[in-house]
């Protein structure tokens, strides 16, 4: 388990002075680098390794968004590993020590070099230590309906700041993308504060390309997006459930 205490800065904030989803989800990427980190699997060592952690889904449950200045403490526990796979829990948790977020992820780790999964070696998983369900938060399908009925929106081209050092469009961006296209879709009045986001990536999009968003009801009362290429192959599907 690693925890690490941040403080909401006016940069990361929207007009009512809430964190941004973009910020709020940059937390837990951000948990889980540092993590990665004091246990000595820094990027740059897992790039030498030709080794790479990808996401591959997002389930999280926001009670509220942080606000301006908010002492926050943030953790994250790998929990679970098999084959190519791994768990990871992250939270969020207020000053009085309660939770404002809770979130599992799905990872791969993939071969750079190869350009595909790889199994996870022992030397990637005793570093971390014990592992632990920290959250024991409910099983969840990991593949977002698909809807027959969607409304397109204006298509968006990958800038450079959408990109990593994976040279890939950021796990964090195409939730904030989906965001602002639902936003932007009921005029400004939508923007998500609190329930549940479930992103789904499938293609990872790079430096260029144009993604197409598409969106709609989902059956459980949620609204989806999906991110698709022009040719129709999904980037990521992203559900909000506001709570």
């Amino acid at each position: 388990m690693y925890e690490f205490n941040e403080r909401v800065r006016y940069s990361e904030t929207d007009e009512h002075e809430q964190a941004t989803i973009l910020s709020v989800v940059n937390y837990l990427q951000d948990c889980s680098t540092f993590h990665s980190t004091e246990v000595g699997l820094t990027v740059d060592y897992l790039r030498e390794m030709k080794r790479a952690w990808l996401l591959s889904y997002w389930d999280i449950y926001i009670e509220r968004m942080p606000k301006l200045c908010e002492r926050l403490t943030i953790g994250t526990c790998p929990h679970a590993f098999r084959g190519v796979l791994a768990h990871r829990n992250f939270w969020i948790k207020d000053e009085a020590g309660a939770y404002i977020l809770r979130a599992d992820s799905l990872w791969f780790c993939y071969d750079t070099e190869r350009m595909r999964p790889a199994k996870i070696t022992e030397d990637m998983l005793t570093p971390f230590g014990e592992m632990r369900d920290v959250l024991a938060l409910p099983a969840s399908e990991r593949k977002i309906t698909e809807l027959e009925v969607l409304t397109e929106a204006a298509p968006i081209l990958v800038q450079p700041h959408h990109i990593d050092s994976n040279h890939h469009v950021n796990n964090a961006q195409y939730i904030a993308i989906a965001d602002e296209v639902l936003t932007e879709a009921a005029g400004g009045k939508e923007r998500f504060h609190a329930g549940r986001i479930r992103a789904e990536y499938r293609k990872a999009a790079v430096l260029g390309d144009t993604m197409l968003p598409k969106y709609g009801s989902s059956p459980d009362g949620g609204l989806i997006v999906s991110l698709q290429s022009p040719a129709g192959e999904v980037y990521c599907n992203v559900e909000f459930i506001r709570s």
